[in-house]
């Protein structure tokens, strides 16, 4: 009997181990895409246009960009958007170690610099979140709510701010990297971003740790306004 019961118990435990590698087996480990390198948006003088480009690229293993599409559009200042950050430099996703295709979305907000600091009211993406057919899994990181950034007072610069935040996996802002610098407008930037909210990012339904872009292009104040 006892002998019995300590086969039973064994083949069990041998049973549950093998569940448990299995299920191990099953698990992937993925690492997004990012930027590695951003550099200048354009703000034209002869405009005074506010609000986002939302837009989501599209790369392929080796991080190359193959595609661009437009989530939130200001048709004044799409096209300029989407010809700078094809100028960029980004490493492709992981998946379990090798590199794969995959998506990063780039949140453009142009701020004429006399708005204040109000809520702005963004507008529900015009087209769904593309996810590419390879690596169906993935949803990327998304950009809630958000408000103008303050433009600092006894300054004449200008340019475009280019921040890559780290999303938790609550939606929280882990970390923040400049990308490309504009003192003292780098400052009015991170600092508008305590105002701002996000969804994480996730893998097969699970929430993941993630980048996502976010660029504060300010006007020139000497431009005047035409």
């Amino acid at each position: 009997m006892k002998r019995n019961l300590s086969t039973s118990i064994s083949l069990l435990l041998l049973t549950m181990f093998a569940m448990v590698t299995t299920n191990a087996a099953k698990e992937r480990h993925f690492v997004p895409a990012n930027v590695r390198t951003a550099g200048k948006i354009p703000y034209p003088p002869s405009s005074v246009d506010a609000g986002f480009v939302t837009l989501s690229i599209n790369l392929d293993e080796a991080g190359q960009l193959t595609s661009v599409n437009v989530l939130r559009d200001l048709p004044s200042m799409s096209a300029l958007a989407i010809a700078a950050v094809r100028s960029w430099t980004y490493s492709a996703a992981m998946l379990d170690g090798k590199p794969v295709a995959s998506t990063f979305t780039i949140n453009i907000l142009f701020d004429p610099g006399f708005l204040g600091a109000d809520n702005i009211p963004l507008q529900p993406p015009s087209q769904d979140y593309p996810v590419p057919k390879k690596n169906p899994a993935y949803f990327p990181a998304q950009l809630n709510t958000a408000t103008f950034a303050p433009y600092p007072a006894n300054t004449n610069a200008h340019g475009a701010v280019v921040l890559n935040l780290t999303i938790g996996t609550k939606g929280n802002i882990a970390r923040v990297v400049t990308l490309n610098d504009v003192p003292p407008l780098t400052a009015s930037a991170i600092g508008a971003l305590k105002n701002w909210s996000f969804s994480a990012a996730s893998y097969e339904g699970t929430a993941i740790e993630s980048q996502i872009v976010v660029a504060v292009v300010f006007r020139n104040p000497s431009a005047g306004i035409p």
